[in-house]
């Protein structure tokens, strides 16, 4: 009874709309919310890359570090202490 009231109050166009405004409402809710799950599933994607890419440069610059040790070619001072410093390892 209530929507009868409304809509004999302000009359039946702008109820109709206001009930449309509601179903629009409603399915612009649905598309963000799955739009949103994605980019979270993306955004974890691309931390894991992150991190892959970080453990892979660290990887080559220790077999960098050994191909100067065998050649007795000195390895760069920014390789070696980004070498000292890594923290990151792989997670597969």
């Amino acid at each position: 009874m209530e929507l009868l009231q409304f809509i004999s109050e302000v009359g039946f166009p702008i109820a109709a709309a206001c009930i449309g405004m509601y179903f629009v409402f409603l399915t612009q809710k649905f598309l963000l919310d799955s739009v949103l799950s994605r980019i979270k599933e993306l955004i974890f994607i691309i931390k894991q890359l992150d991190t892959r890419v970080k453990a892979m440069s660290l990887d080559i610059i220790r077999i960098d570090g050994l191909v100067s040790q065998m050649t007795n070619l000195p390895l760069e001072e920014e390789k070696s202490e980004r070498l000292k410093n890594s923290t990151v390892q792989r997670k597969d």
